[in-house]
């Protein structure tokens, strides 16, 4: 809906003739209103009739807010102008420095600073993106009314006539404003009336609580300093410091992984060669074993129509996250979820129980969400984002426990496989906990950590259940990587809201063995998080625990898995054989060919967390071997903080061994021939 507010000192409206074939009744020729009003100018467009009495309440409130933004912007002006008098008296007596401020004058008289009616009417100018269904008409009515009810008094011009009008725009500071107001069924939240607990990974039940001021109270079992930082980080301040600079940013950068773009919207980025590799590793990786979990693909597109009301549903959730793409007299939603369409054509499916459960595998390649400007933060938030998904359709719930189960392990063997330590967190209501308790302890006996539970009162949204796998960053700041939920609306035909509003839900259903129709429920599971964030997760974690364990990519995942070393330029030919020989296996290696100290070679290769690093001298030539030093990625520091295990004159074989050690059941991935070589290589940053 847009709304174009004009104040005016009178407002007259003149009947001519229908407009339409069925006009709304005007019994009157002339609608006349004195004193000043507010004329509230409304485009209903198509997403909104999906419920015209939400975006009614909607629209009123709008009216309303600018209604006591006008009242009130005299006092406003007071309060400012004495703020300015008190600072030039600290200018004259010499406490501060600087030049005195002018005072601010209003443009109109003072008591032209009110609202006495609302007129609202219908104007089809302000959008090309108008609904067309009957009810649209009706939304007009039902604002003013909502108005009325507030105690504003409120008239509305009838729709589908020839009217000619008279405004006086008063023409003050504020007399002009414009809206855009999006449809938001918005959830109450419950977060206030939750209780949390923690679970050790012994199985036992501790009660968390806060003291006067709100702080935790972390029980005294809990010894893990860290695990005190993630318990601030998810129930304390979820505030981002924006002055400090998140310290993936600088490691993603100088690795020429992943950078800015100044050119496009914040929180969209560009890939360089050696972060592709490894977003390119991840999603083979994840799709391998999704497959062989038995995930079937799907891939949807990344923008669809509000014109369907199961999508606008949906949509209306989060309306100010969306992103809006014209296309002639259409506009679409870029999608921030694949949930959408995915579910869409699951209702348009011949669903056979032996189908079930039925996993469908999306690489969604990207999402969007538009989040607040101060909200954007590296690789850890942002509006452009790739999200491995999948989705599962169980015949009940007792059976989508039985899956939740499985991927629970599932998620939690391809994070060790990533090489990411996370915190778990269960999210679920009070009943749900008492009748389920015994499995999702036994959950969490599986962890090294303890696990946060949150409890509601009641669900409050479509998940009964929902599983997380939270990340520290290097700043103490936690963010959801994996994540798992069991859906039990979504399926349905339709839902009551928290109001009492029926609400069109997607209608799966499927008929089953004793031939009743019946709705599935549905696993919603990012087994692995965002792309971007499993980056995050993996550089943060590497510099929170630099001073205890050794940084660096798993071998599989680092994009640079093998760097040649030699000690004078003798060895150069035998160093180019080996280079040859990794990468036909096909491993990534690369030679430092430069003219340099071998220290200088092995510092930059330490720098660059390169897993396996090999030294190649007279000796080495000779004996036609390789001096290796294989770095102990997240391990603890050898001695005197070596980062590294040496392996002397061994055959290249070895080498291969280790090699085959750390990536076998791995996707392999070539590194492109100008990063063979250091001499060759390609920088994009200066």
């Amino acid at each position: 809906m847009k709304i174009l507010l004009i104040h005016s000192e009178g407002v007259e409206v003149h009947k001519h003739k229908p407009a339409t074939s069925a006009p709304q009744e005007f019994s009157e020729d002339v609608i006349r209103m004195e004193g000043l009003v507010l004329v509230a100018y409304v485009s209903v467009e198509d997403q909104d009739t999906y419920d015209i009495n939400l975006i009614a309440k909607q629209g009123a409130e709008v009216i309303e807010e600018a209604i006591l933004q006008i009242n009130s912007f005299p006092d406003k002006v007071r309060e400012k102008n004495e703020e300015i008098r008190e600072y030039n008296k600290k200018i004259e007596s010499g406490k501060i420095k600087g030049k005195p401020k002018k005072l601010v004058d209003l443009i109109k008289e003072r008591s032209l600073y009110r609202v006495d009616k609302v007129l609202v009417y219908p104007w089809a100018h302000l959008s090309k993106f108008l609904s067309n269904e009957q009810i649209a008409m009706e939304v007009c009515p039902k604002i003013a009314k909502n108005l009325e009810e507030r105690g504003i008094e409120a008239k509305f011009s009838p729709f589908g006539w020839y009217k000619s009008f008279e405004i006086n725009c008063l023409g003050h500071e504020l007399a002009e404003m414009y809206r855009d107001v999006r449809l938001a069924i918005k959830p109450e939240e419950q977060v206030k009336n939750s209780v949390f607990k923690i679970i050790t990974p012994s199985g036992k039940e501790l009660d968390l609580n806060f003291d006067k001021d709100q702080k935790i109270i972390v029980p005294e079992e809990i010894k893990d300093k860290d695990y005190h930082v993630f318990l601030n980080s998810e129930l304390g301040s979820r505030v981002m410091k924006r002055a400090i600079e998140p310290a993936h940013i600088k490691v993603m950068k100088d690795f020429e992984l992943i950078d800015f773009d100044p050119n496009t919207d914040a929180g969209h980025f560009r890939w360089y060669t050696k972060g592709i590799i490894m977003k390119n590793l991840m999603k083979n990786y994840i799709e391998e074993r999704l497959i062989d979990y038995g995930a079937i693909l799907i891939d949807t597109p990344v923008m669809y129509t509000v014109k369907n009301k199961k999508l606008t549903a949906q949509t209306a959730r989060f309306p100010a996250r969306s992103y809006w793409v014209e296309s002639g007299s259409d506009r679409y939603l870029l999608r921030y979820a694949c949930d959408f369409l995915l579910f869409d054509l699951f209702s348009q499916m011949n669903l056979k129980p032996h189908y079930f459960p039925l996993r469908a595998y999306e690489y969604e390649q990207y999402a969007f969400r538009r989040e607040l400007e101060g909200e954007v933060s590296g690789l850890r938030r942002l509006r452009a984002f790739i999200m491995p998904d999948m989705h599962t359709l169980c015949k009940d719930l007792e059976s989508s426990i039985d899956e939740f189960k499985k991927q629970y392990d599932l998620i939690k063997s391809l994070e060790n496989d990533l090489g990411i330590k996370t915190y778990v967190i269960f999210r679920t209501t009070q009943e749900f906990y008492k009748e389920n308790k015994n499995w999702i302890i036994d959950l969490i006996k599986s962890e090294q950590h303890p696990a946060l539970i949150e409890l509601w009162e009641e669900r409050y949204y479509y998940y009964i259940l929902k599983f997380e796998r939270n990340v520290l960053s290097a700043q103490g700041k936690s963010a959801t990587l994996a994540t798992n939920q069991i859906d039990v609306e979504s399926s349905l035909e339709y839902m009551f809201d928290n109001d009492g509003v029926k609400r069109q839900k997607y209608n799966i259903s499927f008929i089953d063995t004793d031939g009743q129709v019946k709705h599935p429920i549905i696993l919603h599971n990012s087994p692995t998080g965002a792309i971007e964030r499993i980056f995050w997760g993996l550089i943060e974690s590497a510099i929170r625990n630099k001073d205890q364990l050794v940084p660096g990519f798993k071998t599989w995942l680092s994009p640079i898995q093998v760097r040649i070393l030699t000690i004078s330029n003798e060895q150069n030919d035998y160093a180019e054989k080996i280079l040859d020989i990794l990468n036909r296996e096909p491993y990534r290696a690369d030679f430092d060919d430069r003219d340099e100290t071998i220290g200088k070679k092995i510092r930059q290769a330490e720098i660059e967390w390169i897993p396996y690093t090999i030294i190649i001298g007279n000796k080495e030539l000779t004996n036609q071997t390789v001096s290796i030093r294989k770095r102990l990625i997240g391990k603890p520091f050898g001695p005197k903080k070596s980062t590294t295990e040496q392996i002397n004159d061994v055959k290249l074989s070895r080498l291969l061994e280790l090699l085959e050690e750390d990536t076998k059941q791995f996707p392999s991935y070539k590194l492109p021939i100008p990063f063979r070589r250091m001499s060759t290589k390609v920088y994009f940053r200066h």
